[in-house]
Order: structure tokens, then sequence, then C-alpha cells
């Protein structure tokens, strides 16, 4: 009898290991769920620069097709001649502007 009052005086100090597992399981859940979310995040903002990076060169790509075309025309490239480089035709008397200080 004496063993049966030792156990009956003691304290109840049970661990409910069910739901410790639980709250185990669900906090790693939780970790990796907000893992992955930090990951997805970042692919995000990674697409998002790439598509505005792609956007730009397209610009750029235009605008070098247009000056490809526009190569092509005689007229432009005297201009270009002449404001660019001072080629004059000959007899031509060349004309420098007297540079604004």
């Amino acid at each position: 009898m004496l063993v049966v009052e030792f156990m009956a005086n003691r304290p109840q100090y049970r661990i409910r290991w069910f739901r410790l597992a639980v709250m185990a399981v669900l906090g790693y859940s939780l970790y990796i769920f907000s893992a992955h979310q930090l990951e997805l995040s970042a692919v995000n903002r990674e697409a998002e620069a790439t598509r505005i990076r792609l956007e730009q060169l397209k610009q750029a790509n235009q605008a070098l097709a247009e000056e490809k075309v526009r190569l092509t025309t005689p007229a432009y490239v005297e201009k270009l001649a002449r404001d660019e480089l001072g080629l004059v035709k000959p007899g031509e008397i060349p004309y420098i502007p007297a540079e604004k200080n």
C-alpha cells in the first residue's frame, strides 16, 4: 500500500506527446511554408526585373533597326558626314562656327 499511496500523492506531470508532436509538425510546416514564400517572392522580383530589361532591350533593338534603315539612304549618310565628321564636297569652303564660352 505504501507504493500505491506514493503514486497517488505524486503530482501528475504528463507530457502530452501527441500535442507536442502536432505542434512540432505545425511549426516545421510553417517554417517550410514561409521559406518557400520568401524564395518565391525573390524569384518573382527577379522575373519582373528580367521583363523590364527585356522591354528596354526590345526598344533599343527597334531604335537600332530604324538607324540601320536610315543608314541606307544617301541623304542621311551625307548629313552624318557633314555634321559629325566635318566633311565637305569638292569645291565647298568649310564653315567652322566660333566656339561659345
